[in-house]
């Protein structure tokens, strides 16, 4: 694991072979932001999100998809709309009718009041983030996803530095298990020595209340905040 590391580029252009992008969204956006993200939305994930039950579930999902939709299609100079995302046999999402040049990789957290959206070129990515709460299971689901080291880790710690500890390993978990696709499977044990050389998990230290990790193929590419 290594820190957050990342130079700042507003400019339109697809990542390079050593980047991987990250965009941080902000739920909390001026009503044209939040316009402009709900009208880059299909008819099908808004039908999607009005099937949501928790408050405001909804809402924060179209604005998630509809950031991740104007996003690449910044990139690819296409309507987002007109965009197809689909998912594989392990639920990693791609685009269906992207031009194999681009060579785009793609995906999406989101958590309280923030999604996170990570874009790589030529290699495998996964991101996620967690708003940090109180975590009253916090053992059982330790018990479920913890390796007996890193349970023996959380049990040293107490009260609200554990649970900041297990959301940070959680994050990390999360995240390369979606760039894996591996699921469940990636994130209920540790990286061996082969995927740490194949691997490299970068954390994302500055969002106040929050956990996050990407976690890229390979080695040696750079984190790129975007805006």
């Amino acid at each position: 694991m290594r820190p957050l590391s990342v130079s700042t580029n507003p400019t339109p252009i697809p990542p390079s072979y050593d980047q991987v992008h990250l965009w941080v969204v902000d739920f909390d956006a001026s009503p044209e932001q939040a316009a402009r993200r709900l009208t880059a939305t299909t008819a099908e994930e808004r039908e999607r999100a009005s099937r949501f039950r928790l408050p405001g579930a909804g809402e924060h999902y179209l604005a998630a998809h509809g950031a991740l939709r104007l996003i690449l299609a910044g990139y690819l100079a296409r309507d987002p709309i007109s965009m197809r995302l689909s998912a594989d046999e392990r639920g990693k999402p791609f685009l269906e009718d992207m031009d194999s040049t681009a060579d785009l990789r793609f995906n999406l957290s989101h958590s309280g009041a923030l999604a996170l959206v990570a874009v790589a070129r030529g290699r495998q990515v996964g991101v996620d983030v967690e708003q940090l709460r109180p975590m009253p299971d916090l053992d059982g689901v330790a018990d479920r996803i913890c390796t007996a080291a890193e349970r023996s880790a959380l049990a040293a710690l107490a009260g609200p530095h554990r649970e900041s500890a297990f959301f940070a390993l959680w994050t990390r978990k999360e995240a390369f298990a979606k760039a894996t696709g591996e699921g469940i499977e990636a994130i209920a044990r540790g990286l061996d020595l082969d995927e740490q050389d194949r691997w490299t998990l970068v954390e994302v230290t500055d969002l106040p209340g929050y956990a996050a990790c990407v976690a890229g193929e390979g080695t040696g590419w750079q984190l790129v905040r975007r805006t």
